[in-house]
């Protein structure tokens, strides 16, 4: 297997791998154009209603340690077992959970990138399975990233048995871009 934190692959899709999240990856990107992030507006759920199950919506504040949950689909309430929609993250975790959630937010709020990671899903009371998360930045204001869009899978098992965090590089944003837009233009001119 080749290693997923190669530079040479040049695609953040293809870290990413899971084809739900490669398909909100690549909703993003068309409605990102030369913006840093999606604008919060262009976000309909009716152009990707069979995502919605997979999807959580997050308001954030504080560089992205303060964190709002708007929208939690269904397959996520199942999975957790609750609809943690309107709660905030110390609502529903702390220590070493909270710390990592924070972190993983602040990242994509700071420096407005696409994070992926994966790992072991741990929650009180259910079975353990393997998750899949890919957050996005979004902004209200076309300026301050207030609000992440989170596309999260869950499997029963994985062949990569490590916990990832990896956010997007540079020029694999600049590559999807390019590529995103390509197929947009040849749509178009069809």
């Amino acid at each position: 297997m080749q290693d997923r934190s190669s530079p040479d692959l040049g695609s953040f899709r293809r870290v990413i791998a899971h084809p739900a999240l490669t398909e909100l990856y690549d909703f993003w990107l068309a409605h990102r154009g030369e913006k840093p992030a999606m604008l919060r507006s262009d976000l309909d759920p009716m152009d990707i209603p069979h995502l919605l199950k997979n999807l959580i919506l997050a308001d954030v504040s504080e560089g992205g340690r303060a964190i709002r949950y708007r929208l939690v689909g269904t397959e996520i309430v199942t999975a957790h077992g609750v609809d943690y929609t309107g709660k905030t993250i110390e609502e529903l975790t702390s220590g070493a959970t909270l710390d990592f959630t924070r972190d993983l937010y602040s990242m994509v709020v700071g420096q407005a990138i696409p994070v992926f990671s994966q790992g072991h899903f741990r929650w009180a009371g259910k079975e353990h399975c393997w998750t899949k998360r890919l957050h996005l930045p979004l902004t209200r204001d076309g300026k301050n990233i207030d609000v992440v869009l989170v596309g999260q899978v869950y499997e029963t098992s994985s062949a990569v048995n490590r916990e990832e965090l990896r956010p997007a590089r540079p020029e694999e944003l600049v590559a999807d871009q390019a590529a995103c837009d390509a197929v947009s233009t040849s749509r178009n001119s069809s």
